[in-house]
């Protein structure tokens, strides 16, 4: 890349940097969101280059532009370049650097800006602090931090909830599988006890002394042993309340109390309902019954004293049933088991009868059976447990069926026990939590507030340079990453003094150049309008001329056609008279053939008629037969009346001449029907054949009338073909005369053709060049449009550098630091002295390019029109600002 593009690019880089600097004292925005470089721009320009490029001509003029958009976006490559272009001695550097801090001690702005920023440094500051004290709590780093150190305390309270709902659950589990587990076994000791109640009134029943005394012998010694039996039995097992045996054969009965004399308890307990229904639900000789009120009666018993009882029939020694023994459980057996039931605190604990006699611990006035929950249980055959609702509280409600007995055994256990050790958890939890919350807020504050410092030491210096101000500095003890923070915004301020400072002399040169370039230019300008004006009016002349030859190509066309046509149906027509005369000459045969069938026809129907005279003139002879025999019928008829009257005359003995008679008579009348009806068809025929003559006369005639049509069709045939023979003969003539025609129009086709094509070629070069023209008044236009918003630019970067405050900078500063950086495009422009003059063509394609990356509005306008600009607008550019005149007009063209 050569030296003039070098040049224009460090200007662009300047300006934009001059806007990042306005637009931060406007909006107090980051530095970071206000990178408005043309490299976000200018991106799509290469691409519709290569698609529009047809000749390689073109894409020789469009290469150059590539490199030009890489060092727009891509700044990095574009120093890696320069830094291996010649550097000058750093002598002349310094002596241009002298220069300009002499200009600058000079002009007056310097001295008044140092005592703006001291008297308004205090200010700055408290404006940067009321700024800070703007940011919303919610959004400063100490609410960040708090935030950050919260987070994963929200994460240990979702893992804390889902340790207690696990544990809740798991030790709720637990709970109630140990409780079903103790109301199981409560069941099975139930169970057990039961089956030795009867396991004992077995042993009672089969006593032979109990047998031998109810089955009706009336021996003490088997009442004594009876009673001895019962006694013992009721002793040695301590469930058993009391046993009394009774039967239908001992008015007295046997309890362990002793004997029961004179109390007939059999027919009491046999007659009552509980006697029913233990005759009705007897399973093995025994059945469960809650209370036997009708023995409580009788033997002043109270039904508190036992919960249950057993009733076992009585056999005698025959095995037949005498009796019955009632076998009493002890309530207190029961209610001792509920009570040393380990099934839960405050729990209640029953023994529910299926008739619901309740034995109930833990809560005198409660009741199982009045319960709608179990009732429902009543239906189930197996154990279970199920949560229940109990005057507000939820219960856990466990029940089972005890087989043996007849009865179940339910509890009912508070949640809040069985959950107890869960909400021990939770506490611990939530605690935790509390702990862990408080611990985060503090040390997120402590961070917050040292954070919080350094940034706003930070934020006054950068809000004071973003105003121009660049002599702030940043002192910070800390030993962390804002340390070095503060040393490289420190080291920016140095870099952008150094900027400012050399971008006072590239301002002033920029000037000059852009003045030079600005007459250039316009030459250039009006010189491309001219010629694109001439090759409007050439095109117009060429477009109409093209369009006048296809319209006359077209009418030559369509006349070629028609004549094709024409001569088509010349031959068709030929074809057809010969046709014609092939075909009269065949209808002459088949009239002349016609003739003779008619000749035969009239001969025919001549015979015909005369058939029909002969056969009129038979039928005539049939009506006289027919006439003979209609006399024969009446004289037949006459007889047979006259027969008829001589058999009644006759009497008995002619009645069978009578019937002979009769059937003569019918004889007669039926040869007369028949001849009439013969007459008749006679008759029709001759009518018909009436008709048949005159048909036949009438075809006669017309076959005469086609004799003679026949004779005139011949010779009208003959007409036709002297006629036919005469036309044959004249198509043949304008058969030769359209070929002729056809000939001729061939080569005038031809001809108007070869006009055509050298008019649309001549058309299209003149659209061509008219397009090239256009392109190049575009590329001027954009050129010039660019050098006029270079001008404005270079005024606007002046103004903008007088604003900044680089205070006292020492050339020696500027020495030390210089060699550390590698060469910017600025310092390459300080470096080079560049004369308008020496401009080539490639430093204006160049500096087109840059020129217009100058600002937003030229780089749009850029991407609009130079992606159309093609190998004549190169061919110009080469040829240099220098001359663009008249000549180079000329050679364009």
């Amino acid at each position: 890349m050569n030296k003039g593009t070098t040049d224009i690019e460090g200007v662009d880089n300047s300006a934009n940097n001059i806007e990042v600097l306005e637009q931060m004292e406007d909006d107090e925005l980051n530095p970071a969101d206000n990178k408005r470089t043309s490299k976000n721009k200018i991106k799509e320009p290469k691409p519709k280059k290569e698609k529009k490029v047809r000749e390689p001509k073109e894409k020789k003029a469009k290469e150059p532009r590539l490199p030009k958009e890489k060092k727009v976006k891509e700044p990095k490559i574009l120093k890696e370049k320069k830094a291996k272009e010649p550097r000058l001695p750093k002598e002349k550097k310094v002596k241009e650097l002298k220069i300009l801090k002499e200009k600058k001690v000079k002009e007056p702005k310097v001295p008044r800006e140092k005592n703006v920023r001291n008297s308004n440094k205090n200010t700055d500051k408290v404006a940067g602090l009321e700024e800070i004290k703007k940011i919303s709590r919610l959004r400063g780093i100490q609410s960040k931090l708090i935030g950050a150190f919260l987070l994963p305390v929200c994460l240990f309270i979702i893992v804390g909830i889902i340790i207690y709902s696990k544990s809740e659950q798991g030790l709720k589990d637990n709970a109630e599988s140990l409780t079903y587990t103790s109301v199981d076994m409560l069941k099975e000791y139930f169970e057990l006890g039961f089956e030795s109640i009867e396991l004992t009134s077995t042993r009672i029943s089969v006593n032979s002394a109990i047998s031998s005394h109810f089955g009706g012998m009336y021996d003490s010694n088997y009442e004594i042993e009876a009673k001895g039996a019962v006694v013992n039995e009721a002793v040695a097992d301590k469930y058993i309340q009391s046993i009394i045996a009774f039967s239908k054969n001992q008015k007295n009965s046997i309890s362990n109390t002793g004997v029961v004399k004179k109390k007939d308890l059999y027919n009491a307990f046999v007659n009552s309902e509980t006697g029913k229904y233990v005759e009705a639900n007897m399973e093995n000789n025994m059945c469960w019954i809650s209370s036997h009120p009708e023995i409580d009666e009788l033997m002043n018993y109270s039904q508190d004293d036992y919960a249950l009882a057993l009733v076992k029939k009585i056999n005698d020694s025959n095995n037949k049933p005498v009796g019955y023994m009632i076998i009493d459980v002890k309530k207190s057996f029961i209610q001792d088991i509920l009570d040393n039931a380990k099934v839960g605190d405050k729990s209640i604990k029953g023994f529910i009868t299926s008739d619901g006699n309740e034995v109930i611990s833990g809560k005198e006035s409660f009741t199982f059976s009045d319960k709608s929950f179990f009732k429902k249980i009543k239906e189930k055959e197996k154990g279970g447990y199920t949560y229940v609702k109990y005057k507000g509280e939820s219960y856990l409600f466990l029940y089972d069926k005890v087989a043996t007995g007849d009865g179940y055994v339910c509890a009912m256990v508070p949640k809040n026990v069985i959950i107890e050790k869960a909400n021990d958890i939770k506490i611990y939890t939530i605690v935790t939590i509390i702990a862990c919350c408080i611990i985060a807020v503090i040390v997120g504050s402590l961070l917050a507030m040292g954070i919080a410092k350094a940034i706003n030491k930070i934020n006054a210096v950068m809000k004071q340079t973003a105003e121009g101000d660049l002599t702030g500095t940043i002192t910070m003890k800390r030993k962390d990453e804002f340390h070095l923070l503060s040393g490289n915004i420190g080291n920016m301020i140095k870099s952008i003094k150094h900027l400012i400072i050399k971008m006072t002399k590239v301002s002033e040169q920029v000037q000059q150049s852009a003045g030079q370039v600005s007459d250039n230019s316009e030459v250039l300008y009006n010189a491309t309008k001219d010629i694109t004006e001439s090759i409007g009016y050439i095109e117009a002349g060429l477009i109409q001329q093209s369009e006048d030859t296809e319209n006359c190509l077209h009418q030559m066309s369509d006349l070629a056609d028609k004549i094709s046509v024409v001569y088509e149906n010349t031959n068709e027509i030929e074809r057809i008279a010969s046709q014609t005369q092939d075909t009269v000459d065949d209808g002459m045969v088949i009239v002349s053939e016609l003739g003779n069938r008619v000749q035969d026809t009239t001969k025919i129907t001549k015979d015909i008629i005369n058939d029909i005279n002969e056969l009129e003139r038979e039928s005539k002879a049939i009506n006289t037969i027919i006439a003979a025999i209609n006399e024969i019928a009446d004289e037949t008829n006459l007889l047979s009346l006259n027969a008829s009257i001589e058999a009644a005359r006759a009497g008995e003995a002619g009645r069978g001449f009578a019937v002979v008679s009769d059937e003569i008579r019918k004889l007669a009348e039926q040869s007369s029907e028949a001849g009439r009806q013969i007459g008749e068809i006679v008759s029709r025929i001759q009518e018909r054949m009436g008709k048949t003559i005159e048909t036949a006369r009438k075809a006669d005639d017309i076959v005469s009338y086609q004799a003679e049509a026949l004779g005139t069709t011949v010779n009208v045939f003959q007409d036709i073909k002297g006629h036919v023979t005469t036309l044959a003969h004249d198509l043949d003539t304008i058969s030769i005369n359209v070929k002729g025609i056809e000939m001729a129009k061939n080569d005038t086709l031809e001809a108007i053709s070869s006009i055509s094509a050298t008019s649309n070629e001549t058309e299209a070069a003149s659209t061509e060049l008219s397009r090239n023209a256009d392109k190049q008044l575009k590329a001027v236009e954009v050129l010039y449009g660019a050098v006029k918003q270079l001008n404005t630019n270079s005024t606007e970067l002046d103004e903008s550098v007088s604003i900044f405050k680089v205070g006292e900078y020492l050339e020696s500063e500027l020495n030390q630091e210089e060699p550390k950086k590698e060469e910017s495009a600025l310092e390459k422009i300080n470096s080079e002295e560049v004369k308008p003059e020496e401009v080539n063509s490639d430093d204006v394609n160049s500096e087109e390019v840059s020129l217009e990356e100058a600002d937003s509005d030229a780089v749009a306008l850029e991407e609009a029109n130079l992606e159309e600009i093609d190998s004549e607008e190169v061919n110009m550019e080469e040829a240099g600002f220098e001359e663009a005149d008249s000549e180079e007009v000329n050679s364009e063209d």
